[in-house]
């Protein structure tokens, strides 16, 4: 059954200020700002707008949407795909996995709406350039303009799958997620039967090894010869440090080989940020505990693929 559609406040509304597009495609974007309420995004958009030379339509989260562009004119969310799209969308992100998934339901009902007012059919992220929902990381690789990889980073951290987000939006509504907890007790669950990594965003020995594995190393479990940065330090299990001459890792050695970085083997915030930049996720140089980055990583690795 189809929850009830956000509340559209339109108290930050820029009105008509763009030419009108001319294409039906619905982009989907996700805030990169954890904990940030709509009103927070639309505030700092209406204010901004024309020195940021940025703004959606709708900013969505676990209970109302702002209304921040006209829908079927221009807003400048995704680079180079802006003229063909009337409606872009921005979810806003929570670390509470209950609060992320409601916001989650209400974001695709509003995108579902909208794409039948505007003609958009509900496919996602399909090869018709100019009709279809569109993930703004989509957007970035097909129409340039932009080098932002949204949603799918986010999303995988609460349970989603570009698979189940296809499945809600032809549904037109969020299906089969439930509760926060049970949805990774279920991905974790799942994980486990299939002799796979626990996609949970926490770097412990299991995921250690299998990097060494995939990247030809020793198989030890443990990213040994660090630097005891504050960037990751607690974040992390397995890693040995060194406060005087740390010798690296051979692990993290070759991923900065295949990064084009100095093979050190010494994860510090510049690895750790090239790596993000690669992955697709937030540029902080931070690993945090339920880090997005090692969502990447762990998901690529049960698909037998070097991350990097």
């Amino acid at each position: 059954m189809s929850m009830t559609l956000p509340a559209i406040n339109k108290s930050l509304a820029i009105g008509i200020q763009t030419s009108r597009t001319h294409g039906h495609i619905l982009v989907l974007h996700s805030t990169a700002t954890p904990n940030a309420p709509a009103y927070n995004v639309a505030n700092f958009e209406h204010r901004t707008w024309r020195s940021a030379e940025t703004f959606v339509h709708f900013a969505v989260d676990d209970k109302v949407a702002y209304q921040i562009g006209t829908p079927g004119y221009r807003a400048w969310g995704a680079g180079n795909v802006n003229s063909y799209a009337p409606v872009q969308i921005e979810l806003c992100e929570f670390s509470n996995k209950t609060k992320a998934l409601k916001a989650y339901k209400l974001w695709v009902e509003l995108a579902v709406t909208m794409a039948k007012q505007y003609g958009v059919p509900l496919t996602l992220d399909d090869n018709n350039r100019t009709y279809g929902i569109k993930t703004h990381n989509w957007c970035s690789r097909t129409y340039g303009g932009s080098d932002h990889s949204d949603p799918y980073g986010y999303l995988a951290s609460i349970g989603i799958t570009k698979a189940q987000l296809a499945k809600d939006l032809k549904a037109g509504h969020a299906t089969g997620t439930g509760s926060a907890s049970s949805t990774v007790a279920k991905a974790r669950a799942t994980s486990a039967s299939a002799g796979k990594l626990a996609v949970d965003g926490d770097w412990g020995a299991s995921t250690t090894k299998r990097l060494q594995q995939v990247y030809k190393t020793p198989v030890d479990g443990v990213i040994s010869g660090q630097y005891p940065w504050k960037n990751y330090k607690g974040a992390v299990t397995g890693f040995q440090y060194d406060t005087t001459n740390p010798a690296g890792s051979q692990v993290i050695a070759a991923i900065q080989r295949s990064l084009g970085l100095k093979a050190d083997g010494l994860l510090g915030p510049a690895t750790i940020k090239a790596m993000q930049r690669a992955a697709g996720t937030p540029v902080d140089g931070v690993i945090s505990p339920n880090s997005r980055l090692v969502i990447y990583i762990q998901q690529q690795l049960n698909a037998g693929k070097r991350p990097f």
